[in-house]
């Protein structure tokens, strides 16, 4: 009888309804994310492209600072999803405080950082003065608001993992909506409130995310069953369990690392093509990550998902869940495809009115739509395997493609009069790899009974 029901749930876990009953959350996160970053640069580019640039390069830079703390959520996650699967809540309790106390002292290593060793070296890495001071501006605005990021990132990781993800798609989006009306009223000023510029975009991220992590803890402590997993019941800090999270989630630090590394080199390689190709890739960078935000959403449900079913002894589930979530995602990308025929230089115009810049990019986005349908399989292969608990072997694969990705780009954009669509062609390669290394592991390898 408790096979059987074990089978039923499994299959439950797979289906599409309960697949889109995760993911769909995941996807209103993302997009309310995005809006927040679209409406800063809009508001900033109002004050001039110094403050535009430089808090550009702010958020840039902290991104790298949080790389750490993010990967160090990833590992918690993975972790979290397979004792959910297992049924152990005790330990998902421990966890999360493990977590919590792990990303606090990270975020107060990174206010100290900006305090007192940025000033130091910041000269050497940015020329200009007047983007250094508004860097300087920005991130010393914005430092103290790191803290409650990282407790709310704690707080995504653990309803991630235990599949219940609908109060992330609520907060998310209510933050975000605080986070523009801030933004717009701190920078520019009014109701009596001065105009505090650059500023006054980092005073608005902070208020927002301490708003966030309120109504995470009042829905936490007043709505959602906490003491099952003995959340705020202290259990004891064990270095065991900072070993066991940092042997998973240092490889994605790392893999998160490159992948910055690859974007950064790839728009290196665009540069030598043209002022007009790299605004033009920049721009379809900026669509692209839009774009790609539903299927992160399905990669993270696949996480979760998949930890959930090994922690219940179910491998051979992961291969339906890993069917269903090809089809949703290859669905998303048929669905896309129209919007750009029927609306392509309608996508470019809240960025530039160059018809050249317009007209460069426009058959480079047709390559990034149509690379979307092998980009969203990879997507879901490869969280599998990080799903699995098989970090360090997805860091590899990682590596492995970027390197094959990054050759191709700069081969193509040495050829004699290249266009810039045929660059991002290495888009294709960049995916085919990763799709013939992915599968293969995924039928082959021996994820299956990975043990966390």
């Amino acid at each position: 009888m408790k096979m059987g029901k074990t089978v039923n749930n499994s299959e439950k876990d797979t289906t599409f309804r309960n697949i889109l009953r995760i993911a769909v959350p995941l996807m209103i996160s993302g997009l309310s994310t995005s809006l927040v970053n679209l409406t800063d640069t809009l508001f900033l580019s109002q004050l001039g492209p110094t403050e535009l640039g430089g808090a550009g390069n702010a958020l840039l830079l902290l991104t790298v600072l949080l790389v750490i703390g993010m990967g160090f959520s990833t590992g918690a996650q993975i972790i979290l999803s397979r004792r959910n699967g297992e049924r152990n809540y005790t330990a998902i309790g421990s966890i999360v405080q493990h977590s919590w106390i792990f990303m606090v002292f990270w975020s107060v290593i990174v206010i100290l950082f900006l305090f007192f060793a940025l000033p130091h070296f910041s000269g050497s890495i940015v020329q200009n003065p007047s983007i250094r001071g508004v860097i300087h501006e920005y991130l010393h605005a914005r430092s103290w608001g790191i803290v409650f990021n990282s407790i709310n990132v704690v707080f995504v990781a653990f309803y991630v993992g235990v599949t219940q993800t609908k109060i992330i798609g609520f907060i998310t989006p209510v933050v975000a909506g605080v986070n523009i009306a801030l933004d717009y009223l701190l920078i520019f000023g009014g109701f009596g409130i001065p105009a505090f510029g650059v500023s006054g975009a980092a005073y608005a991220s902070n208020l927002s995310e301490l708003l966030g992590t309120l109504i995470y803890l009042l829905f936490t402590i007043y709505v959602f069953n906490h003491s099952k997993y003995r959340l705020f019941n202290w259990q004891g800090l064990r270095l065991k369990a900072y070993k066991n999270i940092l042997k998973l989630s240092s490889p994605v630090m790392v893999q998160n690392f490159v992948s910055l590394a690859a974007w950064f080199s790839f728009f290196t390689i665009i540069e030598h093509l043209g002022e007009k190709e790299l605004a033009a890739s920049h721009i379809i960078r900026s669509i692209y990550m839009v774009l790609i935000i539903p299927v992160f959403g399905l990669g993270d449900t696949t996480n979760s998902l998949t930890g959930n079913l090994l922690g219940r002894k179910k491998p051979q589930a992961v291969f339906t869940l890993i069917k269903n979530m090809n089809i949703i995602g290859i669905i998303y990308c048929f669905i896309l495809q129209p919007v750009l025929y029927l609306f392509g230089e309608h996508l470019f115009l809240p960025f530039t009115s160059d018809p050249e810049i317009i007209e460069l990019g426009l058959p480079s986005m047709r390559v990034v739509f149509t690379a979307l349908f092998i980009f969203t399989s990879v997507i879901i292969g490869f969280r599998v395997i990080s799903g699995a608990g098989k970090t360090l072997v997805g860091l590899g694969i990682e590596i492995i493609t970027v390197a094959v990705y990054l050759y191709s780009a700069w081969y193509l954009a040495n050829l004699p009069e290249v266009e810039l669509y045929l660059v991002w062609m290495s888009e294709f390669i960049y995916f085919g790899v990763f799709l013939l290394i992915v599968y293969p592991y995924l039928w082959w390898g021996n994820w299956k009974e990975t043990k966390l």
